[in-house]
């Protein structure tokens, strides 16, 4: 399959950068891994896009080069970082508490980071005001992903409860093209999730069928929801306010294993053409064909 998970970043520390050691008891000991947030923005790529359409996203920064990990232990609040690294995703488990009997509940969590690869300092000591605005001069290159990488599902597709937007979420395999060190040599894959919006939802909804390969052309989102869960020892339910990291595609192109577009539109005027008959009918009944070359008993 073919290898591709590239991210480029552009923007503001917004944590001060979490240093994990060997042994969290001696402050000299080892440095494993340095993690630190960091508040990105996603533009809408229609030429005269308004700003007030741009989106912010605060995603982690995470890395165990020992290289790396000397410059980001001394990243300060406010600093303007351009990085270029991959995604990663892992599985780990998750806790609620049922707010009835106190019970602590455990469940299947998925996180997300990027690993970066080039990191670079390209100015300090910025208000969130002068971030903000130099996010914005800078937004094509803020939050930006391309990935290639297998359906593991055929998309779920949805409207939008007010809008009537059309929505289709998935997950895709990503073969590992770079070796994380500190993470477990078994993790060849990564496995985040997409979510489309708009025509290309629709496409993706009717193009993607289950181990379909894709190339995505997109931004990442951070997107908090919450998810109810029945509490296995008094059966009342826990709402629990947990969070995705997603990857919103520009554009998606279907590969192998996957409808084209011709087929895409195919579909789409097939549809169409049902919509359109069931209007007729409708409007004028049932048996208004029927009527039209039917017995002249009947009229």
């Amino acid at each position: 399959m073919a290898r591709h998970n590239e991210v480029t970043l552009y923007g503001q520390v917004s944590s001060a950068p979490i240093i994990l050691r060997e042994s969290n008891n001696d402050p000299h000991s080892k440095i494993l891994r340095v993690l630190s947030s960091f508040t990105v923005i996603r533009g809408i790529r229609d030429f005269g896009a308004k700003d007030q359409r741009m989106r912010l996203d605060e995603l982690i920064i995470m890395s165990g080069n020992e290289k790396i990990v000397n410059f980001m232990k001394e990243w300060k609040l406010g600093d303007m970082i351009s990085v270029r690294g991959t995604l990663i995703t892992n599985d780990y488990n998750k806790s609620c508490t049922c707010a009835e009997c106190g019970h602590i509940q455990i469940y299947k969590g998925y996180s997300a980071y990027i690993y970066p690869i080039y990191v670079r300092l390209m100015a300090q000591g910025y208000t969130p005001e002068q971030g903000l605005a130099d996010l914005r001069r800078n937004a094509e290159i803020s939050n930006r992903i391309t990935v290639i990488g297998k359906a593991c599902s055929k998309p779920s597709f949805h409207r939008h409860e007010k809008s009537g937007t059309p929505i289709s979420s998935y997950i895709i395999d990503i073969e590992r093209k770079y070796r994380v060190k500190e993470d477990l040599d078994s993790n060849r894959h990564d496995f985040p999730a997409v979510k489309s919006y708009g025509e290309i939802a629709e496409n993706d909804h009717l193009a993607i069928e289950e181990g379909g390969l894709v190339f995505i052309d997109g931004q990442l989102q951070v997107r908090n929801y919450t998810r109810t869960f029945i509490c296995e020892e008094c059966g009342m339910p826990i709402q629990k306010l947990d969070n995705v990291t997603e990857i919103v595609p520009y554009s998606t192109e279907y590969l192998t294993g996957c409808h084209s577009m011709a087929d895409v539109i195919a579909i789409r005027e097939q549809v169409k053409e049902q919509l359109e008959l069931q209007t007729i009918q409708e409007m004028f009944g049932e048996n208004s064909a029927a009527d039209n070359g039917g017995n002249p008993e009947d009229n």
